[in-house]
């Protein structure tokens, strides 16, 4: 797959955790303890699957990744309760994917490199539902997702950094016979 001069390759998890500093680069928010942490950890849940941009030269532009959440994972927990009862069984069903992280380089934003990952991920996901979180003042990230039929279900969240965040679905995909 292609997306203004980069290539959609979907790594495995070993090469992921290889290419943990480019990652780091890509994502600035999160400290490199944070990516020898969380991401091993996220590249061991069931249904993990990572794209990467990469250019001519081989290196990693932008990336997304993503899982298969459950019961018991920490993100899942707060989000569950912040959705409640009825909430949590629509949009947080056995086997929902978890679209995680997305982030492109800084130079190469705006290029389509962020929407080409989105829709390359989805090409490769078999799930009920999509949940994700970014923050309330993300506009970019959330006119990405809008644009692609993701809708705000918790319109803030306090995970514990004292930022807001909003939770976003996609609605369960409808199997046609």
């Amino acid at each position: 797959m292609h997306a203004t001069g980069v290539e959609i390759v979907e790594l495995e998890t070993a090469a992921v955790l290889e290419r943990r500093r480019e990652i780091a680069r890509l994502w600035p928010e999160a400290s490199r303890d944070r990516i020898d942490d969380i991401l091993p950890r996220h590249a061991a849940r069931d249904g993990f699957r990572f794209l990467g941009a990469v250019d001519e030269k081989g290196t990693l532009v932008g990336f997304v990744y993503g899982y298969r959440g459950a019961a018991g994972q920490w993100w899942h927990d707060r989000v569950a309760k912040a959705l409640g009862r009825g909430g949590t069984r629509r949009w947080l069903p056995e086997g929902h994917f978890e679209f995680t992280e997305l982030h492109v380089d800084a130079n190469r934003r705006r290029e389509g490199i962020g929407g080409a990952l989105h829709d390359a991920i989805f090409e490769l996901v078999d799930a009920p539902t999509a949940v994700l979180s970014t923050q309330t003042d993300n506009e970019p990230a959330i006119g990405l997702y809008e644009g692609r039929g993701w809708e705000v279900i918790v319109p803030y969240l306090d995970f514990g950094s004292g930022r807001p965040f909003l939770i976003m679905g996609r609605k369960p995909r409808v199997t046609t016979p």
